[in-house]
């Protein structure tokens, strides 16, 4: 009886480090309940259907395995600066950033408004499925974090697409990708300091540079996308 009772507490005892194990795995946050209950919300058997993830809940999506999915224009990501991709350990390239823009458009002048803007192209909804498909791989698995500049109509619009195409994970990062890197750097880690910010570049390494600073924070794009 008492080697019974012995075994029994082991076997307790090993089933709670595993789960602190895998707790840990998140590594970012001290809050392994946060990490459970979001974990629990957007991968349960309800599915994703009209949820919006804060940008902690989608760190912690990132954690789980979940990719991004930047819906925003090819020149709007050179113009605004991409998302955080680190690669995986022992890999030389981050793999876990799907870009495939909704809207397609390029950045042109316009002599009325006085500054450049977007010339837009028509949604396609069936050529952003197919595109989205062909990048997981074919599959309608994949766990989709959807991001635009502000989590607003571009990304609403893609939610709803790939959903109609039998995509089950989807999920909208509140804030989208301007709310996304103000709260994570190229690593992943979080940014020390709240709200818009820069950094500069004063290393001696970019004295023939005209970049002066990195801005973080609040796009000042005022484009009205058409979706």
């Amino acid at each position: 009886m008492a080697r019974t009772r012995m075994t029994r507490m082991m076997t307790r005892m090993s089933r709670r480090a595993t789960t602190a194990r895998r707790d840990a795995t998140t590594g970012l946050f001290d809050d392994e309940t946060f990490a459970r209950e979001t974990a629990a919300t957007y991968e349960g058997a309800r599915g994703t259907a009209a949820k919006e993830a804060t940008t902690e809940e989608a760190r912690a999506l990132w954690e789980l395995g979940w990719s991004t999915l930047d819906v925003r224009a090819d020149a709007e990501i050179e113009h605004e600066g991409k998302t955080p991709n680190p690669p995986r350990p022992g890999a030389s390239a981050g793999d876990r950033v799907i870009a495939v823009p909704l809207v397609r458009a390029s950045r042109v002048y316009d002599a009325a408004a006085g500054k450049k803007v977007y010339a837009q192209e028509a949604v396609d909804a069936e050529a952003f499925a197919r595109a989205v498909t062909a990048a997981c791989d074919g599959s309608k698995d994949a766990k989709l974090m959807v991001m635009d500049d502000v989590g607003g109509c571009r990304a609403v619009r893609a939610k709803e697409i790939l959903e109609a195409s039998g995509f089950k994970r989807v999920v909208i990062v509140r804030g989208g990708a301007n709310a996304w890197k103000s709260a994570w750097d190229s690593n992943m880690r979080r940014r020390q300091l709240p709200g818009s910010f820069s950094r500069g570049f004063d290393n001696p390494m970019f004295a023939d540079s005209n970049v002066v600073a990195e801005e973080f924070g609040a796009s000042s794009d005022d484009t009205v996308w058409i979706v």
